[in-house]
């Protein structure tokens, strides 16, 4: 009852503001890491600030895709860009003494993304700090943007955009890169226990494995309670400990990852 009042009046200001914000996006083709090959395709050293390799959508793991969905968006598939119901669960909340809890659907992370990567790609921080400012017009026109975009793209395209443009490591981006660095396998080869979850730092399987494998059981969790996976395929999962099956592939960033045989040649081409 306390908030009803101030609640009903940013409820009435918010039409205005949002009608005032512009309503298209054009999203960008994300920075990819770049591969220096033999005769023979095969790759000799590789260059980036961030490590990623974009896939198409059938090169991603279904198991993957349900993952996702299960933990940051349950709705996707439901709503167009924007969730009511996940708007109202978190203002209810954030009311309350459980903490803050956000309410982005995969759309809209979606769309901060790739506002953050334009900026990156012009070199305008200004741009990648207005995309993640904790501000109520970023957030409307965050939402305006996934309205939109939900209207000129597939709910496969965004959500395949998505999964190549988040951030799975402190400099690993996108699923594929992700596979790559930690199972040394295709995002195409990806099984439910391997199922990545978005995030910069903290659940990084590599140096924190107690953390990824807490958060790995939370994303189970709610995969049997979808049901996305069995009973019995959740106890095979929580069993499992994230640190035996990490299979990570880390190589140096430049000439000095190459093999010894071949760094002068990549010092001469490079």
């Amino acid at each position: 009852a306390p908030v009803a009042g101030p609640t009903a009046l940013v409820a009435k200001s918010v039409p205005s503001v949002f009608n005032e914000l512009p309503g298209d996006l054009q999203t960008v083709a994300p920075a990819e890491e770049s591969q220096l090959l033999d005769s023979s395709g095969a790759v000799i050293a590789h260059f980036y600030d961030k490590q990623r390799i974009v896939v198409p959508s059938a090169n991603i793991a279904d198991v993957m895709k349900k993952a996702i969905v299960a933990i940051e968006d349950k709705r996707f598939y439901e709503h167009n860009g924007v969730d009511a119901t996940g708007i109202a669960r978190a203002l209810v909340s954030n009311l309350g003494d459980s903490g803050r809890q956000g309410a982005s659907t995969i759309t809209q992370q979606y769309v901060r993304n790739s506002l953050a990567e334009r900026g990156y790609l012009e070199g305008d921080a200004d741009q990648v700090s207005a995309a993640t400012e904790q501000t109520t017009e970023r957030k409307l026109r965050e939402m305006k943007y996934a309205l939109a975009l939900e209207k000129t793209q597939s709910k496969d395209e965004i959500l395949t955009g998505y999964l190549n443009i988040a951030p799975f490591g402190p400099i690993t981006y996108g699923v594929e890169a992700a596979s790559q660095r930690y199972f040394s396998k295709s995002a195409s080869e990806l099984n439910y226990l391997e199922a990545l979850v978005q995030s910069p730092v903290q659940y990084d399987p590599l140096p924190h494995p107690e953390a990824a494998q807490e958060r790995r059981n939370t994303v189970l969790a709610t995969m049997l309670e979808q049901g996305v996976i069995t009973q019995e395929e959740y106890d095979q999962g929580v069993a499992t400990s994230v640190e035996s099956m990490l299979h990570p592939t880390v190589s140096s960033e430049g000439c000095s990852g190459a093999p010894s045989a071949q760094a002068y040649f990549c010092d001469y081409v490079l």
